[in-house]
């Protein structure tokens, strides 16, 4: 069944949303809502789940209405650039941009080619914070969860993965995300204070780009503007030739989801590695929703995180492709 999108200039009609989420998203009404990606990471709603040297010993599930990350043991889990050692879930199926959004396909452009000023990509993670999250853990042996890490956003292979994504891991899989992470061994219902947890964005080439001075909505005393959600988006233009040395700016940080004009936490202005190419022919042109679970640095870590929400959202935006 087909959905007509009410507008007093254009007739164009949305697919409806595919079983499970379809392949690298898509679906819904692009103009007003998100499509909600399936919680349960399954190979049959569209997801692929891999571990790293640290991350068989986790275990990630749909428990009730919340996807659980829990790592019960203290484990080296580090996520940082080449290093793998957590535990992810990949989108099977690589982002179609043209495809996905239901926009024409430029003649003698692959289809797997991101050019961002034709459309909005964006990834949110709404965190269970009623029941701890985004992160916590079960004493103060493991720190209630300090060094957990959860990133958001996208990796990117250099061949066609053909549905079976392979590890984020390597020198030739690159990856960038939103990224929150606890700082601090306190517990969050006991602590008030901003530096509890640290959030904005890690990528394969940026190790530690994170700010604190925002409180989470798991957090004592927690105000209506208190964070629970972490978001990533693309911007809407490219740099560079279409081939060689392209780039383009991404944001990702923390917000508060039910505080539409409050700020993100962030650092800096936007990502700008200078190194992440979106469309080279010779680079990561395979692009895939992925969120990762692990430790921010090289220490053992224990605890769980719990996600209530995983959105996505590829929206047309009006420009040199046409939307028809």
């Amino acid at each position: 069944m087909a959905r007509s999108i009410p507008s007093s200039t254009s007739s164009r009609t949305i697919p409806a949303p595919e079983a499970g989420g379809g392949g690298g998203g898509g679906g819904g009404n692009p103009w007003t809502s998100f499509t909600e990606l399936p919680l349960d990471p399954t190979g049959a709603n569209g997801w692929t789940v891999l571990n790293g040297s640290g991350g068989a010993g986790a275990t990630l599930g749909k428990v009730g209405d919340i996807l659980v990350f829990e790592q019960d043991t203290l484990t080296s889990m580090h996520i940082q650039g080449s290093t793998m050692k957590g535990k992810v879930m990949i989108r099977n199926e690589h982002i179609k941009m043209a495809e996905d959004a239901n926009i024409p396909q430029p003649a003698g452009v692959a289809a797997h080619l991101l050019q961002p000023e034709a459309c909005n990509l964006k990834l949110e993670i709404v965190f269970d914070t009623d029941g701890g999250g985004p992160i916590n853990g079960p004493d103060a042996s493991g720190g209630y969860g300090n060094n957990l890490t959860c990133i958001a956003g996208l990796v990117g292979y250099n061949t066609d993965q053909e549905g079976s994504p392979t590890i984020p891991g390597g020198t030739s899989v690159i990856w960038l995300g939103a990224q929150v992470y606890k700082a601090n061994g306190s517990q969050p219902s006991a602590y008030s204070n901003t530096n509890m947890y640290r959030s904005g964005y890690k990528t394969y080439f940026t190790n530690n780009a994170t700010v604190q001075g925002y409180t989470w909505k798991n957090q004592q005393s927690a105000p209506a503007a208190a964070h629970d959600s972490l978001v990533f988006t693309l911007a809407p233009i490219r740099l560079g030739a279409a081939s060689g040395t392209n780039k383009a700016y991404t944001w990702g940080g923390s917000y508060a989801k039910d505080q539409p004009w409050n700020p993100v936490a962030t650092s800096g202005l936007a990502i700008t590695d200078n190194t992440t190419r979106y469309w080279n022919a010779a680079g990561q042109t395979y692009w895939h929703l992925c969120i990762w679970f692990g430790g921010h640095g090289n220490t053992a870590v224990r605890g769980s995180i719990r996600i209530k929400k995983i959105n996505y959202v590829l929206q047309p935006v009006v420009g040199r492709s046409d939307i028809t």
